[in-house]
């Protein structure tokens, strides 16, 4: 019986797959989980507080 491999192992060998099928310069769809696990969205959006914050920044620096 093979053996199972576990969540880490499977996320590695997608990735690394992911990367060589990219490299070689073929578009590559990727399911956004994996997308996620390889770093592919920067989480740099503002919270509510910061956004409410930063409305009238244009106003205050007098653009």
């Amino acid at each position: 019986m093979p053996e199972q491999m576990n969540p880490e192992d499977i996320v590695l060998v997608v990735t690394n797959r992911i990367a060589e099928i990219a490299s070689a310069g073929a578009p590559v769809a990727v399911d956004p989980d994996d997308a996620e696990e390889m770093g592919a969205f920067a989480d740099d959006a503002l919270d509510l507080d910061d956004a409410m914050e930063s409305r009238f920044d244009d106003v205050a620096e007098g653009a």
